[in-house]
C-alpha cells in the first residue's frame, strides 16, 4: 500500500544528521534491497520531471527507517535514520 504524508523539513533535516549511509557489507539484505528500490524510485521520479528540491522518499521497516533524497550533483543519497 502506498501512502503519502506531509513531512516537515526541519524534523527531516534534524533526523538525517544522525543517520548513516547504507553499508552494503554490514546491513541486512532487507535494508540493502529497500535502499536500492528507494534509489531507483527517486531516479525515476527525477527523470519523469518531478522537482528534485522537494523530493524525499521514506521506507519504514520494522527496525529501520530509510530516507532517500537527491543530491545537488544528481546522485541519490539513501540514509538509515534509526535502528
Amino acid at each position: 500500500m502506498i501512502r503519502t504524508e506531509s513531512i516537515e523539513t526541519t524534523s527531516t533535516a534534524m533526523s538525517l544528521s544522525i543517520g548513516r549511509e547504507v553499508d552494503p557489507f554490514t546491513d541486512s539484505e532487507l535494508v540493502r534491497l529497500t535502499a536500492l528500490n528507494l534509489e531507483m524510485a527517486v531516479r525515476n521520479l527525477i527523470n519523469a520531471g518531478c522537482s528534485p528540491e522537494c523530493l524525499t522518499l521514506t521506507a519504514d521497516l520494522v527496525t529501520h527507517r530509510l530516507v532517500a533524497m537527491p543530491r545537488p550533483d544528481g546522485s541519490v543519497r539513501v540514509v538509515v535514520v534509526n535502528e
